[in-house]
C-alpha cells in the first residue's frame, strides 16, 4: 500500500533529526499545522515544494513516471555521449 503524503513528509522529518517545532518554523508554519500536515493524504504543491527545500529532499520525484523516464534516458544518453566521444578520440589517434 502506498504511503499517505504526510507521512512521507513526517518520516523524512524525522530521518533529518529535526523537531516538528523546527519544521514548522522553517515552513512559516503552526506546530499543529506541521502535525496536520503530517496526516493528509494530498497536499498543495506549493506547500510541497516548500517542504522539499525546507528537507532537501524532492516529494514530487515519486509521483512523476515522466521524471523518471527522463532520469533514465538522460543517464543513458550520457554514457552514449562518453562512449563516441571516446570512439572519436581513438579514430584521431588513427589518423
Amino acid at each position: 500500500m502506498e504511503q499517505l503524503i504526510g507521512a512521507q513528509i513526517r518520516e523524512v522529518v524525522e530521518k533529518r533529526g529535526m523537531t516538528v517545532t523546527e519544521f514548522a518554523k522553517r515552513i512559516n508554519k503552526s506546530r499543529e499545522n506541521a502535525y496536520s500536515i503530517f496526516s493528509r493524504k494530498t497536499i498543495d504543491t506549493g506547500l510541497l515544494k516548500l517542504i522539499s527545500e525546507v528537507l532537501e529532499y524532492d516529494f514530487f520525484k515519486q509521483y512523476s513516471s515522466d521524471y523518471i523516464h527522463l532520469e533514465v534516458a538522460y543517464t543513458q544518453n550520457l554514457e552514449e555521449n562518453r562512449m563516441l566521444r571516446d570512439y572519436n578520440m581513438l579514430l584521431k589517434k588513427e589518423k
